[in-house]
């Protein structure tokens, strides 16, 4: 493909960067528990983790990352309030554990919709500033010099990554939908998980915050 060195290896890289679980995997599952989630849930989950990767790639393309590097403390204020985000659903999870899963008295999940799925989803992967980095060390390791044509390489290569992350959440979705029978079974264990998924939302603003 025109402007991209070795197509295979950029596949096979975005499939590894994308099996580690993050905060976006988690965002996907939880907001398919709610009460009207499902499927529906994850597709729109699934566009705004894309939306959150888009506007990162993007962002390191143009050149933000060297103006962060330039101004530590302004990228600081943005990890840490990312961060924030991030420990403030781990913590709605946990609180809210029964109800999302429809065991409590209010069901929290009723009443949320595709806009809800999408922005928060989109948040949490925006809630993590240190994306940009990854994209900017990823991006030329697969940019073919003689045949590179500007923007237009750019954007081959995110519609390759963008493509991946659809592919591989629909494949999260599906899986998630085999496994919802079990949790349907056996409720208490599907509220444990959604506290767990929160423990590691808060985890992962911890390393947010304090990694340099």
């Amino acid at each position: 493909m025109t402007g991209i060195n070795d197509l295979p290896s950029l596949v096979i890289a975005t499939l590894i960067f994308l099996a580690i679980p993050g905060p976006g995997t988690i965002k996907l599952f939880t907001s398919m528990a709610e009460k009207n989630g499902g499927p529906k849930a994850g597709f729109f989950a699934t566009l705004g983790l894309m939306a959150g990767d888009a506007v990162w790639m993007v962002l390191a393309l143009s050149g933000v990352a060297a103006l962060a590097a330039a101004y530590p403390r302004a990228f600081d204020l943005l990890r840490y309030a990312g961060a924030a985000y991030l420990a403030w659903i781990g913590f709605t999870l946990i609180r809210n554990a029964k109800q999302t899963l429809g065991e409590g008295k209010v069901a929290t999940g009723a009443g949320r919709g595709p806009w809800q799925w999408f922005r928060e989803a989109m948040l949490v992967t925006l809630s993590n500033p240190k994306t940009i980095g990854f994209y900017v060390a990823f991006f030329p390791l697969f940019i073919d010099q003689t045949t590179f044509d500007g923007a237009a390489t750019y954007a081959r290569i995110m519609a390759v990554v963008l493509a991946l992350v659809f592919g591989y959440c629909m494949w999260l979705v599906a899986a998630a939908q085999l496994a919802k029978r079990v949790f349907a079974r056996y409720p208490g264990a599907g509220a444990w998980l959604k506290r767990l998924a929160g423990v590691a939302l808060i985890g992962f603003s911890v390393k947010f915050a304090l990694q340099k």
